[in-house]
């Protein structure tokens, strides 16, 4: 589905979708970020032996009405995180690398800058992430709608965390220790969406089918400490692009939300990945129009990257 005429003045002209083949090697990664510091975290379990299907490893992460499990430690390389919730208030799972001797406590102080709604905050908290740690994505998930997320590790520390929970007293997060031998390939992908400037504006590009059931790549080519997400939120019937538009109008600048509820219901989708990090998303997407929207602002000034155009409409086969 394209964008309309009338709104090109503020949003990008329809990509061609590009045709590639669903068995190209997924390109998922990021920068090597320095060693870590042991952080302090809840106790956890033991480390979970990861299930093994064609050379994907997978790893179980779950959260719950009153807590997040995860393993305590694994080895390198690539690694599907599968990601489960029993609880409509739980379960947006994170995953992110703190830079050498950063805690738990700043690495969430930062991120929690982030993702408010004010501009000062956001501006000071997207500089203060570049040397406080690599955001690496995660999944937005809800109870009989599980996800999966593929990262390649590096030997180090990584922390596990519930964004739904990160502004709790007791914020729900694991520690993840990675050593030994790497190993582990990523599951085949049919499309991949692209969080980019094009002409100076954040828009998505998506290449090949997003199809029903299978994984997709999510990019993330944004400049350089402008983290990005992808949410992917099922049209109704009859919405159209016009009305969509015009409730994001409504929000805030810097993301304020308004009180209209807009058209919008529950959406799985990619949780923030900072600049140059990709990850391969397994999502519980159906046959039919869906838009893909980023909820993050700009680094640069704290706009909300939605009312600059960061939204793309897509039909999911």
């Amino acid at each position: 589905m394209k964008r309309t005429t009338a709104l090109r003045g503020r949003t990008v002209a329809a990509v061609a979708a590009l045709v590639f083949t669903a068995t190209a090697a997924p390109a998922i990664g990021h920068t090597a970020p320095r060693a870590v510091a042991p952080a302090t975290a809840p106790a956890t379990a033991p480390a979970a032996a990861p299930a093994e299907t064609a050379g994907v490893r997978t790893l179980d992460v779950k959260s719950t009405k009153t807590a997040l499990h995860a393993p305590s430690g694994t080895a390198p390389g690539t690694v599907t995180f599968r990601t489960t919730t029993t609880d409509h208030a739980s379960g947006w799972i994170g995953l992110a690398r703190p830079r050498d001797g950063v805690t738990w406590e700043q690495f969430r102080d930062t991120l929690m800058k982030i993702i408010n709604a004010n501009g000062p905050d956001i501006i000071e908290g997207s500089r203060e992430m570049l040397t406080t740690g690599e955001l690496l994505g995660g999944t937005v998930i809800y109870p009989d709608q599980p996800a999966a997320f593929t990262q390649k590790l590096t030997a180090g520390r990584y922390f596990l965390f519930d964004y739904k929970h990160i502004r709790d007293a007791q914020p729900r997060y694991r520690t993840l220790d990675v050593s030994g031998h790497a190993y582990g390939t990523a599951p085949a992908y049919t499309a991949s969406v692209t969080a980019e400037l094009i002409d100076g504006a954040p828009r998505y590009e998506v290449t090949g089918t997003v199809k029903a059931g299978r994984p997709l790549l999510f990019r993330n080519l944004m400049p350089t400490g402008q983290p990005a997400e992808a949410i992917f939120f099922p049209l109704p019937d009859g919405v159209t692009e016009e009305e969509l538009v015009a409730w994001f109008d409504k929000f805030g600048d810097t993301g304020q939300f308004p009180e209209d509820p807009g058209p919008l219901g529950e959406g799985p989708g990619g949780l923030p990945m900072s600049s140059g990090v990709s990850s391969v998303l397994q999502l519980p997407l159906r046959p039919g129009p869906y838009v893909i929207i980023d909820w993050l602002s700009d680094a640069r000034d704290g706009r909300m990257l939605l009312k600059q155009g960061h939204y793309e409409i897509i039909q999911v086969s």
